[in-house]
């Protein structure tokens, strides 16, 4: 696309906020686990690559929201 801009921008970002709250849950989920003493030590380094993974989906969708924020303002 020439001018970098996606076909569908509502559809976009509805598909990334999605994205965004499934994150959330799945940390709300790790966390439930982890305090309630459910993952066992094998399962340690599993569970915190998926709060890696989510945390960086996180970052993807508020840092999408920052740069869309700072375009508009200027």
């Amino acid at each position: 696309m020439a001018d970098n801009q996606h076909p569908n921008p509502n559809q976009w970002w509805f598909h990334r906020r999605l994205m965004a709250y499934m994150s959330i849950m799945g940390l709300y989920l790790v966390a439930g686990s982890m305090l309630l003493g459910s993952i066992q030590a094998p399962m340690v380094p599993l569970a915190q690559t998926l709060c890696y993974v989510f945390s960086a989906n996180l970052l993807y969708y508020y840092g999408g929201n920052a740069v869309e924020y700072l375009k508009g303002k200027s």
